[in-house]
């Protein structure tokens, strides 16, 4: 009995032995399974809070905009279209993370369409319908700071 776990140790740690040294002479390529990356915004970041900026208007001289996001996944959103009108547009719902937990998905009865951001470390950035950076001059204006 004791020579059958004597080889069985040793056949395991030669089989453990000789996978070591292919992964490192890459004489057989063994696949591993892909551990998924733990540190997306919605885990790693302070993401609840207040963030406030300006956002790119076509007709009006920009679209100041207030996001508060809330433990509970819950939010608020205050725009006020500068150089039309001082009336506040107000609106409150939930929000829903994307998959890869790195933007947030704004379910507005209003607008009809989502609003979608991505979430970053004391940042919102307002992302087009795809869920893509917005490109162009204007990219940098798309972003919201948080207080």
């Amino acid at each position: 009995m004791k020579k059958l776990i004597y080889v069985t140790f040793v056949l395991f740690a030669f089989t453990a032995c000789k996978n070591n040294q292919e992964k490192e002479t890459g004489e057989e390529i063994v696949e591993t399974e892909q551990v998924p990356d733990m540190h997306t915004s919605q885990i790693a970041l302070d993401w609840q809070g207040v963030y406030k900026g300006v956002l790119p208007c076509a007709d009006c001289e920009g679209i100041a905009t207030e996001v508060k996001l809330n433990d509970d996944q819950t939010y608020t959103i205050e725009r006020v279209y500068l150089g039309k009108d001082d009336q506040a547009f107000k609106e409150a719902g939930a929000f829903k993370w994307t998959e890869d937990g790195g933007s947030i998905v704004l379910k507005e009865k209003v607008k009809g369409s989502p609003t979608l951001f991505k979430v970053g470390e004391n940042y919102l950035l307002h992302l087009n319908q795809d869920g893509e950076k917005i490109e162009g001059e204007l990219a940098e204006m798309y972003m919201l700071r948080k207080e």
